[in-house]
């Protein structure tokens, strides 16, 4: 039997059982799990998450790919060390357990050596009851580490990562003090965490506040400290001809939104905030939702930025959004969250992987004169010259026609699709060729371990039971059980018929064509369509040999063309898994 693995170690590394808190031991524990039963496992199937809370669902890549293979039957058992590191959530933890498991798909836990059951109402009533005690464990533990964090912010200690303008100071249990190494973990034996204002960054802060108060914005502030020739006057006046490095790395470049963020910093005015924002899960997945009541520490010693100037920045920043709410009728947020263009931001620089986005250009002459829609790139718009050397800008209609042409003559044509379906096909046709072999082997194994049973259980009618004989009863009954299962899969029948594949291919040629008139359609439905067609950012290259001056490149994935097209009465379809495994 095939096996995969999944390994999980939260966030705050706060798990209960000292196994859990490192990756590399779940894994070479479920190894050996996995080995002692016999079973086989890949590298391409162990799955880790590390430093990923039990209550996020919807961004953990290493659960999402596990649950993706075991739709698409690449293995028959799951090994984790035990169910809380599938999830901390009472609801949806019990929900992913059962998609597994009605995927044919066994749940092993290492620890306790015992099996989901998902069949059996006692044992499914346990399982919401662990479900819940593992969401109750992390809720408590947020909760303490939290109090912990707002004790040391009454103090005035730093609560959180690396802020610019200042260093951080670990002050150790013996009293002596370390500065605070970028990017490295926190070493044992710290007590807690103090800011030192950093004078070189320190003058950096005062000179964009100054050039702000002065009338210049963020943009060209950004392209200054970037470097950009255009703004070296800025760049001389208050920053002395200097680019420093910027305050995160990122793309390595100083951005208009964390120049925003700067200005709008209550630390560089003395006040340390804690609690402004708590992180809370909803749907899934965690959310950062501002508090209406918060902390604010005062901390002269911090202070960078005089109250005179900190006064001139806010009056500005306030002018400016006056004149937007005005500009824009009323409401804060003028612009609607779904972008009003195919490509905006689906598509990246091709020369500094930065999201290209749409702006507006004169065109014409005199009467005819408008505006038209140009795609370009927002780190060069935003950041300068210095940081992207793109300067090609497109047509939005004319990059948009091009790439939807090219889906419609490589991707959604019959002799594609022909292609395609007969691919799939062959996938099917090669599994039921195998199945015959593994029937056999599940039978020889079955006729094993029902003998085996019956020699363990004559020791216990002779009067020598002992609890490693009960724990070898247990384990070899599990795997019957398991060998079942894959014995009535193996029995459903996965070879089409002619009128299977004929409705098959008239059911993908309409669902191409659905997505045809989709692409074409509404801007939000097609921008949809197009990111389940293409998972991956398009690619936008400036190329002085291309006719128009530039090339765009996209991988294409031919899988949802193949969603809910052929699912038959019986077990899920390995057919159809197979097809859309092949996007």
């Amino acid at each position: 039997m095939k096996a995969a693995l999944y390994a999980r170690k939260s966030t705050d590394d706060s798990d209960r059982h000292e196994d859990n808190r490192s990756i590399t031991r779940q894994v070479e524990r479920g190894r050996s799990y996995a080995a002692a039963h016999g079973w086989t496992m890949a590298d391409e199937h162990v799955f880790t998450d590390d430093g990923v809370s039990g209550g996020e669902f919807v961004n953990r890549p290493g659960f999402a790919r596990i649950l993706e293979a075991a739709h698409r039957r690449e293995f028959d058992v799951l090994v984790a060390s035990e169910p809380s590191r599938l999830g901390r959530d009472m609801i949806r933890t019990g929900y992913y357990i059962a998609e597994l498991l009605d995927a044919g798909v066994a749940i092993h836990y290492y620890l306790t050596g015992e099996q989901e059951n998902g069949d059996d109402p006692t044992h499914r009533l346990i399982s919401v009851i662990r479900g819940y005690a593992a969401e109750d464990h992390r809720i408590r533990s947020s909760q303490r580490a939290r109090d912990a964090l707002e004790r040391k912010a009454l103090q005035g200690y730093s609560t959180g990562g690396r802020v610019y303008g200042y260093e951080n100071i670990w002050v150790m249990e013996d009293g002596s003090r370390q500065l605070g190494s970028t990017g490295t973990m926190k070493p044992a034996g710290v007590l807690r965490t103090e800011l030192e204002i950093k004078a070189q960054e320190a003058d950096v802060v005062r000179a964009i506040f100054r050039a702000y108060a002065a009338g210049y914005g963020t943009k060209a502030i950004a392209h200054a400290l970037n470097g950009d020739p255009a703004r070296q006057d800025l760049c001389q006046r208050y920053f002395g001809g200097q680019t420093p490095a910027p305050p995160w790395k990122g793309s390595r470049s100083w951005a208009p939104t964390s120049i925003y963020a700067m200005l709008h910093n209550p630390r560089y005015r003395g006040l340390i905030p804690f609690g402004q924002h708590r992180k809370v899960y909803q749907r899934g997945t965690k959310t950062r939702v501002r508090q209406e009541t918060f902390h604010q520490v005062d901390a002269p010693a911090l202070r960078i930025i005089e109250d005179t100037l900190w006064e001139a920045v806010t009056a500005r920043a306030r002018h400016r959004r006056d004149e937007y709410v005005a500009a824009t009728g009323g409401p804060l947020h003028g612009r609607p969250r779904a972008s009003k263009h195919l490509l905006s931001g689906l598509m990246r620089c091709g020369g500094c992987s930065g999201p290209m986005v749409s702006t507006t250009a004169p065109v014409g002459q005199g009467p005819a004169r408008s505006r038209a829609v140009y795609y370009r790139c927002s780190y060069r718009l935003h950041r300068g010259t210095t940081v992207c050397g793109n300067h090609r800008t497109a047509r939005a209609v004319e990059v948009e026609d091009r790439l939807l042409s090219a889906i419609e003559a490589k991707i959604l044509t019959p002799a594609a699709i022909e292609y395609v379906i007969d691919l799939a096909l062959n996938h099917v046709l090669a599994a039921e060729k195998a199945a015959p072999d593994r029937r056999a082997q599940i039978e020889t194994e079955a006729a094993r371990l029902g003998r085996e049973l019956d020699r363990l259980v004559a020791v216990i009618t002779a009067g020598q039971a002992s609890p490693i004989i009960v724990a070898e009863i247990a384990r070899r009954e599990e795997r019957l059980k398991a060998l079942e299962v894959e014995r009535g899969r193996l029995a459903v029948n996965l070879t089409p018929s002619g009128r299977d594949v004929a409705r098959m291919r008239a059911a993908v040629v309409a669902r191409a064509q659905s997505f045809r008139d989709t692409l074409r359609g509404d801007i939000p439905d097609a921008r949809e369509a197009l990111q389940t067609l293409i998972p991956q950012p398009i690619r936008f290259i400036a190329d002085a040999e291309a006719p128009s001056g530039y090339r765009i490149e996209a991988e294409t994935a031919v899988g949802p063309l193949f969603a809910q097209v052929w699912r038959p009465q019986g077990d899920s379809n390995p057919c159809y898994r197979r097809e859309r495994a092949m996007s």
